[in-house]
């Protein structure tokens, strides 16, 4: 396999990128990545195989990384002929991860990255496809292309006359649709995350977006209180146990034409107020009330507001991306196919918060929020 990978540098690509390199079924790991500006695209391998391999891994992972300069938001992904010639005769395999991830980015933006470049990336699989060698495609949508619409929403449910919390959900969702037009024509397999988090046996992230977000504002003492209602539910899926399931679903022939969920399912989600009291238990946070959402609007409107400070309501403005999930939406992801199938291809279905949560939030305050690690990246990644 000569494996194309966009995003590859990224949370959910590096933690993948340990399998495809060690896949003995694998020949090559191509690697599309824009230039920086303090480096090009081929600068940056030393650092990533450095940060993502350990030492005994590392001269394996040299010799099966290329990376490619590229950018998915341009004509022909930014290849000059002769690299667009070379590519689409020897890749097999195409996965697509790269995305924004920016829910509060605009939605022009949102579409920019994830339908059009999603668009290119196509485009330039049917190339391969005519040369006679792509074996399939992965792409990486989310769970979230469900919207806000309460129900139980199944892998084959796209289009419901849904509503989006944001411009991530609602590009990802049109960028779903245009994916589904090709598999008529071409190997493709979607693969739906839900809310990804770090490791499960360390609690080791990269990064800390998303989910984490907002529990880096309550660590400052910006929030006096939290704007949720209790018993909203959250699908949450540590990102070894994603990487693990997307190798394995690239292994298998059976799953192309498939979508399938890597979520934790109606009877793993865990509450939004035992997630918080978690939080608060392992991370030391100071505890805050919970108050329902349209109390927090009603306040908003009232003399109340005076006497909270502007830093507070410019905090509130950037967290109202997260309003939907904090007051739930009760979509329920039914994985009961997914994870049949990948029971059937030898992995294991997404393990409950409950019993790895307090390693992650444990890794939040002993890193502080990741700025110091206790050993380097790479023993993180490759716990023994």
């Amino acid at each position: 396999m000569n494996i194309l990978v966009t995003g590859g540098s990224g949370f959910l690509g590096t933690a993948l990128l340990p399998k495809l390199v060690k896949d003995k079924n694998v020949a090559r790991v191509i690697l599309l990545m824009r230039d920086s500006m303090r480096e090009t695209a081929i600068e940056r391998l030393t650092g990533l195989i450095n940060n993502v391999f350990i030492p005994a891994d590392r001269a394996l992972a040299q010799n099966k990384i290329e990376i490619i300069a590229g950018d998915l938001t341009l004509d022909n992904m930014g290849f000059d002929p002769f690299t667009m010639e070379r590519l689409s005769g020897e890749c097999t395999h195409i996965l697509h991860i790269g995305a924004s991830t920016d829910f509060a980015a605009p939605l022009d933006l949102s579409r920019h990255i994830n339908v059009d470049g999603t668009r290119k990336l196509l485009e330039f699989a049917l190339i391969c496809q005519r040369k006679g060698k792509l074996q399939r495609l992965d792409y990486v949508s989310t769970a979230f292309v469900a919207g806000t619409k309460s129900g139980i929403v199944t892998e084959d449910d796209l289009e419901r006359d849904q509503k989006f919390a944001n411009s991530y959900e609602q590009s990802k969702y049109e960028a779903e649709i245009l994916v589904r037009e090709h598999m008529d024509f071409l190997p493709i397999t979607i693969l739906r995350p839900s809310i990804v988090v770090g490791d499960s046996r360390n609690g080791f992230t990269p990064h800390f977006k998303v989910l984490y977000w907002p529990l880096q504002l309550l660590s400052k003492n910006i929030l006096p209180f939290v704007p949720c209602r209790r018993g909203a539910r959250l699908d949450i899926v540590p990102v070894d146990f994603v990487a693990t399931a997307m190798h394995k679903i690239m292994n298998s022939p059976t799953s192309l034409g498939q979508t399938l969920y890597l979520t934790a399912g109606a009877n793993q989600t865990i509450r939004i107020d035992h997630f918080l009291d978690n939080a608060f238990r392992q991370t030391k946070i100071q505890r805050r009330p919970l108050i329902p959402i349209w109390m927090f609007k009603v306040l908003r409107g009232t003399w109340l507001r005076k006497v909270m400070s502007e830093s507070f309501w410019e905090t509130c403005q950037l967290a109202s991306v997260y309003n939907d999930y904090l007051a739930g939406t009760n979509v329920t992801f039914d994985n009961s196919k997914s994870t049949k199938f990948l029971r059937s291809v030898g992995a294991r279905p997404a393990p409950h918060w409950g019993t790895y949560g307090d390693a992650i939030l444990k890794f939040c305050t002993e890193s502080r929020w990741g700025k110091r690690l206790a050993m380097p990246e790479c023993e993180y990644r490759n716990p023994v």
